[in-house]
């Protein structure tokens, strides 16, 4: 149930704070006073869309913020685990944040989200219904949505669209299998020219580092063994070398001993250096000795490297054409197995689709159970609110097999005695229209549903003693969940719990929104202008009193 909206910055809104009570709420107001702007600002704080032009002009940021009591919707602290956004609260915190470029953030309980969570949320706190969201009704997937909201639960649902998903990939792979078996020889061949082309050279990994370092020996063989023999001499096979030096350095330093006790350090040092000296000299002995590089020789790796080089430039590295190899082996010897291939694609078709078959049977006797029990609810409604002749129906006829089942589904109507059901988009008026969604909200609601509704001007076609049932019936809605209502009519209007007036201010040259809670003297005036216009008269405030009191009667009773 909503609690709180908090507005900042929308539109021609600068700052609005409401506390919404529980119960039917109607926001009252002139045409045009920005009713429908604090609606927008709601739907925009539960991750709607918002125009580019909705920042208040001057303003540096749009905040919108609906605090929600989720103390009775179980699904929506799921929601809330799930997504790790729990916290210590009964409440739950919506935030938009819009700023002058055109971005927005979205928070829940103060922790940044994703709008596809918020939007996810929303679905299970409040259900929109604009003056045009009636024409929903005219679309065939909206009927089947409205069924399944009352036949089916939401592991149900689940349960068919993951049956689908698996016979929708196992249908995948078939066709790819069967793609392949269409150009088995083109790719037999195409796969054949890889394999000989890799396995000709058959190429190990690290293989070229190895060739350029032999090449680049090869190549300064003189040198190397030059400057090899230079070390290795000067260190110990020399004459007159480091290590003889140091030897007879060591010596006189042996001699010295007897004298100098502390010079036993500087004789291990010196030993130290000749181990050192002899092991350096013995580490590039071998590259003084030539190496058997022969013009033949040179020319094999030369010859290698551009092959191994070629190699690269198409794979990218050794690496990538020794995996290359190994795919294109294993999509040969596939190849080779075609018709076992096929047969276990057809064979997980045959299976996953009569899984979902199965599925889609089960749903589909839940639906045909439900739906004399909806039609019924929905024409009793009906004729609540002043069409006691009206026929409704659901429908259900064999489709084709979707992720939501195998039925086709449509709501069917009839206005008048002795006229044939026909499918609702055909027959149906406006104001029949807007009668119509709300006997399937009010079943719906006595179905279990919870949350908030918001009517924004769905009266639209009627008016009257008409007027005054659909009222009622949005006032026994409100008994089961929260209504905020936009109504122009006075015999809706009187029947609320609570009021919010919008008015527009117009100062210093600056257009204004502004909103706050009434109390019923003040609701009884903006009522009273509903019945006259502007010019409130004794007549007006009369009427006004009249279905007021009238309501406030039928609350008393309902109460015994």
């Amino acid at each position: 149930m909503l609690r709180r909206l908090s507005i900042r910055s929308f539109a021609l809104i600068d700052a609005i704070d409401l506390e919404i009570d529980e119960g039917m709420t109607v926001l009252l107001g002139e045409t045009g006073a920005g009713k429908s702007i604090i609606i927008d600002a709601l739907a925009a704080a539960l991750g709607e869309r918002i125009p580019s032009d909705s920042l208040r002009s001057g303003a540096k940021k749009a905040v919108l913020e609906a605090t929600f009591d989720v103390r009775s919707l179980p699904a929506v602290h799921q929601l809330l685990t799930d997504n790790d956004l729990t916290w210590d609260s009964h409440e739950l915190v919506l935030r938009r944040e819009l700023s002058a470029s055109g971005s927005s953030r979205c928070f829940v309980n103060d922790t940044p989200a994703q709008v596809s969570t918020v939007r996810e949320l929303a679905a299970h706190l409040i259900d929109f219904h604009g003056q045009h969201d009636t024409h929903g009704l005219l679309q065939n997937t909206r009927h089947r949505d409205v069924l399944d909201s009352f036949a089916l639960s939401a592991a149900d649902l689940h349960t068919m669209s993951i049956s689908w998903s698996h016979f929708s990939e196992a249908q995948r792979h078939l066709s790819d299998v069967l793609n392949k078996v269409r150009t088995a020889d083109a790719d037999r061949a195409r796969l054949e020219f890889i394999l000989k082309e890799i396995s000709s050279i058959d190429p190990e990994l690290g293989e070229e580092i190895q060739i350029a370092s032999d090449l680049l020996r090869a190549e300064s063989s003189e040198q190397v063994i030059v400057l090899a023999s230079t070390v290795r001499d000067a260190l110990y096979a020399g004459e007159n070398s480091a290590y003889d030096q140091l030897q007879h350095a060591r010596e006189a330093l042996q001699q010295l001993l007897p004298f100098h006790a502390d010079l036993k350090a500087a004789i291990d040092d010196l030993e130290g250096a000749l181990i050192s000296c002899k092991e350096t000299a013995a580490s590039v002995g071998h590259l003084a000795e030539p190496e058997d590089f022969s013009p033949e020789r040179l020319e094999e790796l030369r010859q290698r490297q551009v092959l191994l080089q070629r190699l690269i430039r198409k794979y990218g590295s050794l690496e990538g054409a020794i995996g290359e190899q190994k795919r294109v082996s294993e999509e040969r010897a596939l190849l080779e197995d075609l018709d076992h291939v096929v047969s276990e694609a057809e064979s997980r078709v045959a299976e996953a689709g009569n899984q979902a078959l199965s599925v889609a049977k089960r749903i589909g006797k839940l639906r045909r159970k439900s739906e004399p029990i909806l039609s019924e609810s929905i024409r009793l409604a009906l004729a609540e609110m002043g069409m006691p002749s009206a026929s409704f129906h659901v429908q259900i006829d064999q489709g084709e097999l979707s992720p939501h089942g195998s039925d086709r589904i449509e709501f069917t109507f009839s206005s008048n005695v002795g006229e044939p059901l026909r499918p609702l988009s055909k027959v149906a008026s406006g104001g029949e229209l807007s009668r119509v969604m709300l006997a399937i909200k009010r079943t719906l609601a006595s179905n279990g549903n919870k949350g908030t509704m918001v009517f924004d001007e769905i009266d639209t076609g009627i008016s009257g003693r008409i007027a005054r049932t659909v009222g009622e019936v949005m006032k026994g809605l409100a008994e089961q969940q929260q209504i905020l209502c936009i109504t122009h009519l006075a015999q809706i209007a009187s029947l609320a719990d609570n009021y919010v007036r919008v008015i527009k201010l117009e100062t210093a040259g600056t257009t204004t929104v502004a909103a706050e809670s009434i109390d019923q003297s003040l609701a009884l005036v903006e009522i009273a202008k509903l019945l006259s216009g502007s010019e409130i008269t004794d007549v007006s405030l009369s009427g006004a009193r009249e279905l007021m009191q009238e309501a406030s009667n039928t609350r008393s009773r309902s109460r015994r």
